[in-house]
């Protein structure tokens, strides 16, 4: 990339973002600054070459492309101070609730891009969705996808679907490891040791996603594939009905949306 990139932040979206970064080559680590106002946050940065810094601004200063990796809170003390560094760059949030119109305001002079990243990119396997942004260059807005497909797959959505995207990516990790908890605390209760349950519940997670992306198949069809009549999946399956699995799932991603716009700006 010809950019030098520059993360306002180093908790651990930054650091799942870097780590992408750096494992494809897409970036040396001399192409990138981080800032954090802890400084034992950066030490694994630095010892893998990046420049890092205390000051927001001077990392802002130095990069021409900007990812804004700190919680919303943090927004009304930090944009201030990086404010002034950034006309002309491009600056990526990755935050819930603002919105390019508000953050434009307060960035004057920035191209602004929207994404959404989930934390499986600390694996590699991040889903990321970028806001479209037709008044920012292709370049640049190039540039964010390419940073966010290093450790993951983009979709480019129209900004006013983010809060969608929110339920069924952005927060739902949260959702499957409770999901996980739960099979592992009812396989203890059946006997079966906590590691060993945990191991295949995982496993079988990861195999099901699998197939639902290189099967061809629906989720309905696979599902039905798993039944047999009269058997145990389907003895399993009218707990899911009795207690209206589909119904709480809807809930959940319809809460997530429903706080990303009481968040909005």
């Amino acid at each position: 990339m010809k950019y030098t990139l520059g993360l306002i932040g180093a908790g651990n979206m930054s650091g799942a973002i870097l780590g992408g970064v750096l494992a494809s080559g897409l970036c040396d680590p001399e192409q990138m600054i981080v800032s954090n106002r802890h400084e034992g946050k950066l030490a694994w940065l630095k010892e893998r070459g990046v420049r890092t810094t205390t000051d927001n601004a001077a990392a802002a200063r130095e990069a021409d492309l900007v990812i804004l990796g700190v919680k919303p809170q943090m927004f009304a003390e930090v944009l201030p101070q990086i404010a002034g560094e950034l006309a002309g760059k491009c600056v990526v949030s990755i935050s819930p609730g603002y919105s390019v119109a508000y953050l434009s305001g307060i960035l004057p002079g920035a191209h602004v891009v929207r994404a959404m990243p989930n934390t499986p990119l600390l694996v590699g396997k991040g889903c990321t969705a970028v806001a479209e942004a037709s008044g920012v260059p292709g370049d640049f807005f190039d540039a964010v996808v390419e940073v966010f497909s290093a450790a993951g797959e983009v979709f480019v959505v129209p900004e006013s679907l983010l809060d969608a995207v929110i339920g069924v990516a952005g927060s739902s990790p949260a959702f499957f490891f409770r999901m996980a908890g739960a099979m592992v605390t009812a396989a203890g209760e059946q006997g079966l040791d906590s590691e060993t349950a945990l191991r295949m519940t995982a496993l079988t997670m990861e195999g099901a996603a699998r197939m639902l992306l290189e099967s061809g198949r629906t989720a309905a069809e696979l599902t039905r594939q798993v039944c047999s009549p009269g058997g145990t999946t389907l003895a399993g399956l009218t707990a899911f009905d009795d207690y209206h699995f589909e119904e709480m799932i809807s809930q959940a991603e319809e809460r997530c949306v429903k706080r990303s716009k009481e968040l909005g700006r």
